[in-house]
């Protein structure tokens, strides 16, 4: 008996006994532990893991917060830069000014908007020159919110230069290009929203942002009246407008003096304008004009 022992179960019905092996006793016993091992470890595996968890979720807000320290860097060294560069350009604007009052601008560049008054343009000409030269209204608006220059900005209320003029619109209104050219960029930028900026002939680009909806795509050619998007109110915006803007050779300009060109008085940008080397860029348009097929020439007529 030995390798046996009994089991006594007291209930309401008497006493009932029941003689096991001791190997059942002993197997008992091993599943008994087994289950408590099992538990344990798993116990154990789940704290490690949960550690593990709680530590890469710590890299990962680090690492975040690192990303977005840089970010926050990133923008300021870029508004840095760019008001470095527009007082850069202020001050060469300045020094020009001083050397024309105190003559030492050479009398040629003094005389360049008079001598180009005196050319006379064919009307296919003048027709070709507003073509590829930003011009005219990129869409119906009801104000000029916002002018070309130096503001405090109304959100940030940071004094800064702004680049193009802001014209108030409800959203969805429609805008078109101001010329013909290429789509060298569409979709999202910093600040400005959706934005188109589409490359023009002669070191000309424009920019168009704040948009509701791009209806073109990078490396399209369009035509200048062609609807591009709709007005929107995206980006850093207080309200529904369309910021616009013209530049040369990167250098912007004030749009207002190019949405008021008119082919009557195609001349009077030669003289508000100076910043252009308007006499080369007038011989290189006549040329180009010259040498355009027959058939072109007919349909600019």
């Amino acid at each position: 008996m030995k390798d046996k022992f009994t089991i006594t179960i007291h209930d309401l019905n008497g006493i009932r006994q029941y003689t096991l092996k001791q190997v059942v006793k002993k197997f008992f016993f091993y599943f008994i532990g087994f289950i408590v091992f099992i538990i344990v470890v798993g116990a154990a595996v789940i704290i490690f893991l949960t550690k593990q968890v709680n530590e890469l979720e710590a890299k990962k807000d680090k690492i975040l917060n690192e990303y977005k320290t840089l970010i926050a860097e990133n923008q300021r060294l870029r508004e840095n830069i760019a008001k470095k560069n527009q007082e850069f350009q202020e001050i060469a604007t300045k020094l020009e000014n001083i050397e024309e009052k105190i003559g030492l601008k050479p009398p040629e560049k003094l005389k360049l908007s008079e001598r180009i008054l005196k050319v006379s343009f064919t009307s296919s000409e003048i027709y070709y020159m507003f073509r590829n030269i930003p011009n005219g209204y990129p869409i119906r608006f009801k104000r000029i919110s916002a002018k070309f220059g130096y503001r405090i900005h109304p959100i940030t209320h940071r004094r800064e230069f702004h680049k193009g003029i802001d014209l108030a619109a409800d959203v969805g209104t429609p805008v078109y290009a101001t010329a013909d050219g290429i789509v060298e960029f569409a979709g999202r930028r910093t600040g400005y929203g959706k934005t188109i900026m589409i490359q023009h002939n002669y070191g000309f680009e424009t920019l168009y942002a704040h948009l509701k909806k791009i209806k073109v795509r990078v490396g399209d050619f369009v035509k200048k009246g062609q609807l591009i998007g709709f007005s929107g109110n995206t980006g850093l915006s207080n309200g529904p407008h369309l910021h616009y803007e013209i530049r040369y050779l990167g250098r912007p300009l004030n749009p207002v003096n190019f949405m008021n060109w008119n082919r009557l008085k195609y001349k009077e940008i030669f003289h508000r304008e100076e910043h252009i080397r308007w006499q080369s860029l007038v011989k290189a348009i006549t040329k180009d004009f010259l040498i355009l097929p027959q058939n072109q020439k007919l349909k600019q007529q």
